[in-house]
């Protein structure tokens, strides 16, 4: 009886956050139980959630993972680097991809991309060409 006083107790101070750890863990042990007074049953759940949510977050032992994750963070922050350090080498120089070759010949570039949105307006219009002459600063 006593022992029920204590767990309704727990119950309520658990439920205004005034538990400590170890009191929560009581009330999952107690909670695992199939005798459970009946005004505490719709609790069950809850603490019997919690008590396998607890377990999920115990920690293994994996001492290679922690290579893994260092090796990934590595490899993860020179992509990054790298990526930064080429972007911004030369921010004035055109560059495009024609026909899987890397081509920085502004002139070149313009007159393909030209080709393709001819190709891909038929209607003739001028439209895209302005645009593309004023992006390249050819007005």
């Amino acid at each position: 009886m006593n022992n029920l006083l204590r767990i309704r107790t727990l119950t309520d101070r658990f439920f205004n956050g005034g538990t400590t750890l170890e009191e929560e863990q009581e009330l999952c042990d107690f909670y695992r139980q199939d005798d459970i007074p009946e005004d505490l049953r719709p609790n069950r759940e809850l603490f019997r959630d919690l008590a396998a949510l607890a377990t999920l977050g115990t920690p293994t032992r994996q001492p290679h993972r922690r290579w893994w994750l260092a090796a990934a963070a590595v490899i993860l922050l020179l992509i990054v680097g790298g990526t930064t350090l080429y972007h911004y080498q030369d921010e004035d120089e055109c560059v495009a991809y024609i026909y899987g070759e890397r081509v920085t010949d502004r002139d070149v570039v313009l007159s393909e991309m030209q080709k393709t949105m001819t190709a891909m307006t038929a209607d003739g219009s001028d439209v895209v060409e302005e645009q593309l002459k004023a992006m390249f600063g050819e007005n």
